[in-house]
């Protein structure tokens, strides 16, 4: 069965199928957009500058604090077990932290600053231990227990 009417004229089916015609007056052509009499356009603003990127120049990582904790927790165990009272375990701990602390601060301005937060935390932690004992042993908090 075929279409009625001319043999060449096109078949309005399918749009994929169908043949457009490229002739210049056949397409709508709107009329080009034309700013206003006067008009002035703003000067293109210049592209805004990336952010800056600031990078840690000694990068903290968690095996260098590791690192710190387990041989500053060493140290000041050995320190404790020098110690043969609570007096000197007092005083030797306390040499201990100043000479931690100092390592530490070593580690932390001048080599690897994960190491120097590793003994800085525990340097603190002892210093507060420290400080338990040193307050147990002149209070006589022992009394309290009894």
């Amino acid at each position: 069965m075929t279409m009625p009417g001319p043999a060449n004229a096109p078949s309005h089916g399918n749009p994929a199928t169908r043949p457009w015609d490229a002739t210049p007056g056949a397409a709508w052509d709107p009329a080009p957009h034309r700013p206003p009499p006067g008009y002035v356009p703003e000067a293109a603003q210049p592209p805004a500058p990336r952010r800056p990127r600031y990078r840690e120049s000694g990068a903290v990582r968690w095996w260098g604090v590791l690192i710190g904790v387990c041989v500053s927790l060493v140290y000041f165990v050995l320190v404790g077990l020098v110690s043969w009272s609570t007096t000197s375990f007092v005083g030797l701990s306390l040499v201990a932290v100043l000479l931690a602390g100092a390592a530490g601060a070593v580690l932390l301005t001048r080599g690897d600053r994960g190491m120097g937060v590793g003994v800085a935390a525990v340097t603190g932690a002892a210093l507060s231990v420290t400080m338990l004992v040193l307050s147990w042993s002149v209070f006589d908090l022992d009394q309290l227990f009894i």
